[in-house]
């Protein structure tokens, strides 16, 4: 297997092909564990989650929930591709809107692995600056969500998309199935949904990361003023690849005069509203929801990025 795998690679030698080939084959090999332990989760969950019991405690405290949300978002380790079909299933069995919207904004911008990455190479500060930040905006999306439902801006009936997703396992499982049976079916359900925009995530980060020049970022990011700030919102969403991957390239472009409002709004903006996350909320969510997660990453990031450098 390995040397078809290095014959076809050969057909590429010298190519961007190749480039990207390898680097999606890095990716995999670095997040395949929280794939699976994400799928798991997800099903376990579904199958196992009294229906009942979390609408009951999620409607009776959502204004308690929120922030609790917010807080598993920022010390959750799972990637978006895992946390946004999570949220899709939980919507299905009842959890409110904006408790998942609070999870869905904060989970991609922090986790423990990047606040210690970030500590490391940009102080302590920053990354609880990026936690917080993380935090806030979370809140903040989950109560504007709720705020839209009450005006009636949101109906709560036209959530997911009906259309792309009739065949993905978020509208219930199968009562008829059993046991290790049910288990299996909806394990298989979950892994062909999943595993599918998983590999598209893959690929589409390893395209950009290889394609991106290094000098066109420094020219884009240089700077220390509210347009730089703006630059570095706007930038993060072709240009944000993965957390890990994006921290040195930040530090590189902070030493040649990047102010941190400016970092910290890449650091916002870039994760929420990468290609890949954008892509897979607009495959299960509505345009309305898909619109509050979008303007959310990016005029939070504007406005956090904007404040840091005031008050810095």
């Amino acid at each position: 297997m390995e040397s078809i795998y290095y014959k076809f690679l050969n057909h590429y030698e010298g190519s961007y092909t190749k480039q990207i080939i390898n680097e999606s084959f890095v990716l995999l090999m670095n997040l395949w564990p929280y794939l699976i332990s994400g799928i798991l989760i997800t099903t376990l969950i579904k199958i196992y989650l009294d229906k009942d019991k979390i609408v009951s405690y999620f409607q009776n405290k959502t204004n308690v929930s929120i922030p609790l949300a917010a807080i598993i978002g920022v010390i959750s380790p799972l990637g978006s591709y895992i946390v946004i079909p999570l949220a899709a299933a939980l919507f299905s069995l009842g959890v409110p809107l904006p408790v998942l919207m609070a999870l869905l904004v904060s989970s991609p911008l922090i986790d423990p692995n990047l606040f210690l990455l970030t500590a490391g190479a940009f102080g302590l500060e920053m990354a609880f600056v990026r936690l917080s930040s993380a935090f806030l905006l979370g809140v903040t999306t989950g109560y504007l969500t709720k705020w839209c439902i009450e005006h009636n801006l949101l109906s709560l009936s036209n959530i997911l998309s009906v259309n792309k997703t009739q065949s993905v396992p978020l509208y219930g499982v199968t009562p008829h199935k059993k046991g290790s049976v049910r288990f299996l079916h909806e394990l298989y359900r979950m892994t062909r949904f999943i595993g599918k925009y998983f590999l598209l995530t893959i690929v589409l980060a390893a395209t950009i990361k290889i394609l991106t020049p290094p000098n066109l970022l420094m020219k884009i990011f240089k700077g220390n003023n509210f347009l730089s700030v703006l630059i570095s919102a706007g930038a993060g969403i072709p240009f944000y690849v993965c957390g890990g991957a994006a921290i040195p390239v930040v530090e590189q472009l902070a030493e040649l005069g990047m102010s941190k409002g400016a970092a910290l709004a890449f650091f916002i903006s870039g994760p929420v509203t990468k290609i890949s996350n954008l892509i897979l909320m607009n495959s299960i969510f509505r345009f309305r929801v898909f619109l509050i997660y979008l303007s959310s990453g990016i005029i939070g990031a504007i406005i956090l990025g904007f404040l840091y450098d005031l008050i810095m």
